[in-house]
């Protein structure tokens, strides 16, 4: 009975913390941190409640903000694949192309 809304909070701050910081790039255990969780509490959460890995589902973020970026907001990729969470614009192209199938600037030319 005491744990279901203890369980609850933690479920609550978890949320949070990760919507919160999706497009930030903290790491796993910085995140854990955070939601005072071990890595391992921590993952296994995410899971249960994303219903996907922490990594795939943070880049999932950080390319679906990529997307917006370029077709709402016109900014080109050299501008955002740093802002999006990728080190290189090389490593961003490949990640956006294997998501959507088209390179970051023909998804913003197409309608």
């Amino acid at each position: 009975q005491f744990l279901i809304p203890q369980s609850n909070d933690q479920t609550r701050n978890l949320i949070q913390v990760v919507e919160n910081n999706k497009l930030n790039k903290l790491t796993i255990r910085e995140l854990a941190f955070l939601c005072n969780m071990s890595i391992s509490t921590f993952k296994r959460e995410f899971e249960k409640q994303f219903e996907d890995s922490p990594i795939s589902w943070f880049q999932e973020q950080r390319l679906e903000y990529a997307a917006y970026l370029l077709k709402q907001k016109s900014k080109r990729s050299t501008e955002i694949f740093h802002e999006v969470g990728y080190e290189s614009l090389s490593n961003f192209t490949q990640a956006f192309k294997a998501k959507y199938g088209i390179t970051p600037k023909q998804y913003q030319l197409s309608d």
